[in-house]
């Protein structure tokens, strides 16, 4: 073994400018496949934080006007399913918001605090101030609070179409990325809420975070069949989204089909390349054979030159792709200067490509391998 690597290697440094075409051609075909890969991956977590970061993955309606007892089903549901990490009970209702002799409709929704972060992120969409943290505080969209002319500490009377009355201290402004959303929608304690609706302890839905977004539709079936309660709806994302998800899965496939492609064409290319390598070296490997090397041997000099040029191929592809992410997300971008899609750098990912492309370049040695091991030097003779 180590005699074959030895001679593999010398062939390698001897056709200096055929390593380098093979090398290059790897490099190439495993950059663009990690590249697609990961604006794959980009993308659709761009999407999908622009839908689902704006609301729950799996939203459970009564039929009638409010859910009881919505602490007995929350514990529940949280046994139905481990990937079901946050079940919010919500409260909402329309009201009223007097502010600066200024009246504006708006849509109130109350929620218990640590859900709201789970559920929206909020944190990362607060762009002045800070999250609830007390009772009888309020979230203000973007243009709500600046049509309104806001500041951090105002506060603001919201009033119900039946006359039910709260004032709360406005504590910090998000921005959700949709105008029709920061406009309307006021978001404060699930209690402060619940006494403007002024039906109780009870709430008017219930929303689901999980772990998998993607199977939203599986998980909502199982809470139904677990509940197996008549006067509840139970809806998911994907069933709200079924444009979104379509294009979502087309795009995925486009992304393997491409990524399937460029690695048939590089391995068919070393095969090629292999191949005429083997009749280049036949004088080589019939000497060697006449000196007593093995047939498996001089098989395994091939396998082990393709190992090689995989792993070479394969580092330099890597250091392209962080070449072509870096160039993407600074020349890429939209009107306000950030990257249309983020790429985000998926570690476990490259690491399987590395190994599945390593393992690829090592197989396509495999036919240019059999033709070296059937190689006689009597035949090596015979055709000069």
């Amino acid at each position: 073994m180590f005699t074959a690597l030895k001679i593999a290697w010398r062939f390698l440094v001897n056709s200096k400018i055929q390593t380098l075409v093979i090398i290059l051609g790897i490099a190439i075909g495993i950059s663009v496949q990690m590249f697609v890969g990961l604006l794959s991956k980009g993308l659709e977590t761009s999407l999908l934080d622009k839908v689902v970061g704006n609301s729950a993955h799996i939203t459970i309606y009564p039929k009638n006007n409010i859910i009881e007892n919505y602490h007995d089903k929350e514990a529940k549901i949280k046994k139905l399913d481990n990937k079901i990490i946050s079940v919010a009970p919500v409260v909402e209702c329309n009201a009223s918001i007097n502010a600066h002799d200024m009246t504006e409709p708006a849509q109130i929704r109350g929620f218990v605090f640590k859900d709201l972060n789970l559920l929206y992120n909020i944190k990362n969409k607060i762009y002045e101030g800070k999250t609830l943290e007390n009772p009888n505080e309020v979230l203000i969209g973007k243009e709500l609070g600046e049509k309104l002319g806001l500041k951090i500490k105002d506060n603001i009377n919201i009033v119900t179409a039946d006359k039910r009355k709260v004032s709360l201290k406005v504590v910090g402004f998000y921005d959700f990325d949709t105008i029709k959303v920061n406009k309307t929608l006021v978001i404060t304690d699930l209690k402060a809420a619940q006494d403007l609706a002024g039906f109780g302890d009870a709430a008017s839905s219930m929303e689901l975070y999980t772990s998998d977004p993607y199977n939203a539709d599986y998980i909502a079936s199982k809470i139904e069949n677990g509940l197996k309660d008549k006067n509840l709806k139970i809806e998911n994302w994907k069933n709200q989204n079924k444009l979104l998800v379509s294009a979502i899965m087309g795009e995925k496939v486009c992304s393997i089909v491409i990524q399937l492609s460029v690695m048939i064409a590089a391995i068919l290319s070393i095969i090629s390349i292999m191949s005429i390598s083997v009749v280049q070296k036949y004088k080589q490997i019939g000497i060697l054979k006449a000196m007593g090397i093995k047939d498996e041997s001089a098989g395994f000099i091939f396998i082990t030159q393709a190992f090689i040029l995989g792993i070479v191929g394969t580092g330099i592809g890597v250091a392209l792709t962080y070449l072509y992410i870096k160039a993407f997300n600074r020349y890429i971008v939209s009107s306000d200067g950030k990257p249309i899609v983020t790429i985000i750098i998926d570690y476990s990912f490259i690491i399987k490509l590395c190994i599945i492309d390593i393992m690829a370049s090592t197989l396509a040695a495999f036919f240019p391998a059999i033709k070296s091991f059937k190689l006689t030097p009597v035949e090596v003779i015979k055709n000069g």
